[in-house]
């Protein structure tokens, strides 16, 4: 009898193949070489690895998240302004701008107009300057009179024109020395869901003190590394920033205002006018305020631990520890002069499979 198995069975076989082969495990076969300049390269490779990954993760604190947000900030002036005169000015004539959260003027020079009329009469205009008549001549004579006098223009217009060098116009000098802002500032970082705040505080805590929300308005001009006497003719425009830089693991934030410049060519100033009637005849006094307007922001930038910032670190660490291997083995096969020996060793070829 023969011993084969049976055709059915053989044909089994081929169509459940054996669970050996099905389970079976491959790993790679490795070939140590014993030669020091190898060695002395990967270990080499390696502690610098490591130093970058104690660098990155300790040193540059990659385990921590971060977050920028901006957020908002409100400013109250502390201490009233006195003109050089000694006179006391209205909290609303001295501060009277543009609604604006987060924005403050401080003036430093006002002109006062006072008795203005607009009854069909001609003045001079101030910013209409001429040499000889035929320079006023703008071919309106309802507008504007081809007449120089005193060098200027004769102008339909709200009479007396606002002249500084006129005594028709006063000229009041305010000084700002005591002059203090006080910032309550509210950020709210998303990606945290926190919020850090300083509207709570009841009192103002000066600078240069530790945690100070209230800053001397001639320190914030020292800030953005401006003169005082450029600022108290034409004014000025200022950014300030007041940064957050939060701790959110151990609740702590470290507080910082930035003053920029932004315009000081031009500077800054605004008009508000005061219309009443007298003996039946309409008149206004003007005032002209130059001074510093602020344009506040707050900035926060938060750090916290994060998990998935760890991870992400410990996986790139893992993938550099095999750059060792590959240095060396790239110094084995390239380098040394043996490098034709050790080819031979890591790489076997097998036999012609291709018929």
């Amino acid at each position: 009898m023969s011993d084969d198995p049976p055709a059915e069975e053989s044909i089994w076989h081929k169509i459940i193949p054996d669970g050996d082969q099905v389970f079976a495990y491959d790993t790679q076969k490795l070939i140590r070489v014993l030669d020091r300049r190898l060695g002395i390269v990967y270990y080499i490779v390696n502690v610098a690895v490591v130093v970058y990954f104690c660098f990155v993760l300790f040193g540059k604190k990659a385990y921590l998240d971060n977050e920028k947000s901006t957020g908002v900030i409100l400013c109250t002036v502390l201490h009233r302004q006195k003109s050089d005169l000694g006179l006391d000015w209205d909290i609303y004539d001295r501060i009277t701008n543009p609604a604006e959260m987060g924005a403050v003027f401080i003036p430093t020079r006002i002109l006062v107009t006072r008795g203005q009329t607009q009854e069909d009469e001609y003045c001079e205009s101030y910013i209409h300057n001429c040499t000889v008549p035929a320079d006023c001549d703008i071919g309106n004579e309802l507008l504007q009179k081809p007449e120089c006098t005193n060098g200027h223009c004769m102008r339909r217009q709200w009479c007396p024109d606002e002249n500084p060098n006129a005594a028709t116009t006063e000229t009041h000098y305010l000084e700002f020395e005591q002059v203090e802002l006080w910032f309550q500032a509210y950020v709210h970082f998303h990606k945290f869901m926190l919020d850090v705040s300083t509207t709570d505080e009841k009192d103002p805590i000066e600078y240069p003190q530790k945690g100070a929300n209230t800053y001397p308005l001639h320190d914030l001009i020292r800030f953005a590394n401006l003169e005082e006497e450029a600022v108290m003719e034409n004014g000025a425009i200022v950014s300030l920033n007041a940064i957050f830089r939060c701790n959110l693991d151990d609740q702590v934030c470290v507080t910082k205002v930035e003053a920029t410049n932004v315009d000081t060519k031009t500077g800054y100033n605004h008009v508000h006018n005061h219309v009443y009637y007298e003996n039946g005849v309409r008149k206004r006094d003007s005032y002209r305020f130059y001074g510093i307007r602020l344009i506040t922001f707050t900035t926060g930038f938060g750090l916290k631990t994060s998990l998935p910032q760890v991870v992400l670190q410990l996986s790139a660490g893992i993938a550099l520890s095999t750059v060792a291997t590959a240095v060396a083995d790239l110094w084995m096969m390239n380098v040394v002069p043996e490098r034709r020996h050790y080819v031979e060793q890591k790489i076997i070829d097998t036999e012609d499979f291709h018929e």
